[in-house]
């Protein structure tokens, strides 16, 4: 019982923090844009690495080196800075929520919400290690 309270605790401190990917979810949400497929995407991303967390990375835990870590910080990185300068050309334009013109791709949206799930090392510290 002890272990179940722990656990809990532990999974409830990890949920709430927010991160770059619920800061994304938050503002698909306010835009209005594709919520539904993004959080459908998201919660099965979170079903699929506990998955892998819970069953398989015993099997891969020889495999998986720092390598691996390394590679995905790079990946993070790149995305991130590209992230990052297409709010800041999007900072100095009209800022108009509800404006057509503001409205992404779902292509976009997509690669986006993959990027935020799958480049994100919080990810994986909070649902496989």
């Amino acid at each position: 019982m002890t272990y179940l309270i722990l656990g809990f605790i532990t999974g409830l401190s990890l949920i709430l923090a927010i991160g770059a990917q619920n800061i994304f979810v938050i503002e698909q949400g306010l835009k209005k844009q594709y919520v539904f497929l993004v959080c459908l995407i998201c919660s099965v991303s979170d079903l699929i690495l506990i998955f892998l967390g819970i069953f398989l990375f015993e099997y891969f835990r020889s495999l998986i080196t720092n390598n691996v870590e390394l590679i995905f910080n790079i990946l993070l990185f790149i995305f991130l800075i590209y992230f990052i300068s297409e709010k800041l050309k999007f900072k100095y334009k009209n800022i108009d929520i509800n404006d057509d013109k503001n409205k992404k791709s779902l292509k976009s949206v997509i690669v986006k919400t993959f990027g935020f799930t799958y480049l994100n090392p919080h990810v994986y510290s909070d649902t496989v290690f």
